[in-house]
């Protein structure tokens, strides 16, 4: 087996940096300050993780983390962003721009193109599992599901994929609502509302309710997205389900607007959420980008959900990359630790690096009910990604010799840094 190199199979790493995150809870590791131990790894010949122990040699060259989860993005609307401009880059100003560029542009084949790219991007950058929003309105069904059936197929054995119907909380009333139910079930998906602040809210969250119930598919909804409420759209979902238990999960998207709530009235909503084992994804570079958008005025709110908060009561919470290089959003290439830099240097996020990677890891695929798919221990495929660099946090600056992404312990990405 050779030393230090993870170039061929059998291979051994010599005190790999890893995160808390991605190792076992029983272990003798001994964490820095950034809550990353050196560890030595042994990876077989069949590409599974042969032995996993703490390391005597010091700090490696090798800097891992473990499989990365996107719990929360938009592929059919990827890649958009040049010919579907957005000149004001405000929230209305995209949907403006998504409506022109649907009546010429959307086919089979251009939704597959863009798709398929995500999905490739996804995959180099380290993910495993993808749950993707599909437009959901009932002149929008095609061709994006019969396109994401069709990727289900070719990305199998690869890439897990989770879709969920989004569109406006309305339109789930009446006979579309019944309709998407159905298409929810029969493609193992979920109902995923945009629930708004009007006099329907209530009404609108009773019907996704009552359609998950039916189904028999978990809840993945978009509130709060704006400035002007204070959890309204939260403080409604919390007040039916403490009235009438959800048999499904229920998670929560984007919650943004419950940072500007009292920290007091915070903390009661997050500890709330927490006894009703809500969960919650923030999308911190879409929220950056679109919250209290001005052109004339720089924002004086982050537009992020209060993670700390959450996370302290007890909340799982993840981060999602949302959309990617679109009319909504002009950045983001389906990297989660491009995000998670991102989240940590704009919310301030209270924990150290090796730790806060379970928001890309962990948490999210608990979230999508991937239980225990991340961390690393003997016997499980060796999935991760391998920096090589003097610094965890220098890694997620840029500042690297060579990125490579592993699957079964065979490299199939790598970034290189040329002098």
């Amino acid at each position: 087996m050779s030393s230090c190199s993870p170039r061929e199979l059998p291979f051994r790493l010599e005190a790999v940096r890893l995160p808390r995150a991605a190792l076992p809870q029983s272990g003798d590791f001994a964490f820095d300050s950034d809550a990353f131990a050196a560890v030595d790894m042994a990876v077989d010949e069949h590409g599974m993780i042969a032995s996993l122990r703490p390391s005597a040699s010091g700090a490696g060259e090798w800097i891992g983390y473990p499989s990365l989860i996107e719990p929360h993005t938009h592929i059919d609307k990827a890649f958009t962003r040049a010919r579907a401009y957005n000149p004001s880059q405000s929230f209305e100003g995209a949907r403006e721009a998504i409506e022109r560029d649907r009546a010429t542009h959307f086919t089979f084949a251009d939704a597959h193109l863009r798709m398929y790219r995500a999905l490739s991007l996804a995959y180099s950058h380290g993910v495993v599992a993808v749950r993707t929003h599909i437009d959901s309105q009932p002149d929008r069904l095609e061709p994006c599901w019969k396109v994401y059936e069709q990727l289900r197929r070719e990305w199998a054995g690869r890439l897990h994929l989770q879709a969920v119907v989004s569109l406006g909380s309305a339109k789930l009333q009446g006979e579309h609502g019944e309709l998407l139910g159905r298409l929810a079930a029969d493609h193992g998906a979920l109902i995923g509302p945009v629930f708004y602040f009007d006099e329907q809210l209530e009404a609108n969250v009773e019907r996704a309710f009552e359609l998950g119930e039916r189904y028999g598919v978990d809840l993945d909804v978009h509130v709060d997205e704006n400035n002007r409420g204070h959890a309204n759209g939260m403080k409604a979902i919390l007040a039916h389900l403490e009235r009438k238990p959800f048999r499904g999960r229920m998670n929560l998207s984007h919650l943004c607007n419950l940072s500007r709530c009292p920290p007091e009235e915070i903390d009661a909503l997050a500890a709330r959420a927490a006894a009703l084992d809500l969960t919650v994804i923030s999308l911190p570079v879409a929220n950056l980008h679109l919250q209290e958008r001005d052109a004339l005025h720089t924002p004086q709110w982050r537009g992020i959900t209060a993670i700390n908060a959450l996370r302290q009561a007890g909340v799982s919470v993840a981060l999602g990359g949302d959309n990617s290089q679109d009319m909504f959003v002009p950045w983001g290439a389906l990297d989660p630790l491009v995000v998670l830099r991102e989240a940590m240097l704009a919310a301030h996020i209270a924990a150290p690096l090796g730790e806060a990677v379970a928001m890309v890891s962990s948490a999210p695929a608990n979230i999508l009910r991937l239980h225990d798919t991340t961390r690393l221990h003997v016997g499980q495929l060796a999935d991760f990604t391998l920096f090589k660099s003097h610094d965890a946090y220098a890694a997620l600056s840029g500042d690297f010799v060579e990125r490579l992404t592993l699957r079964r312990g065979r490299v199939v990405a790598r970034r290189v840094w040329e002098s």
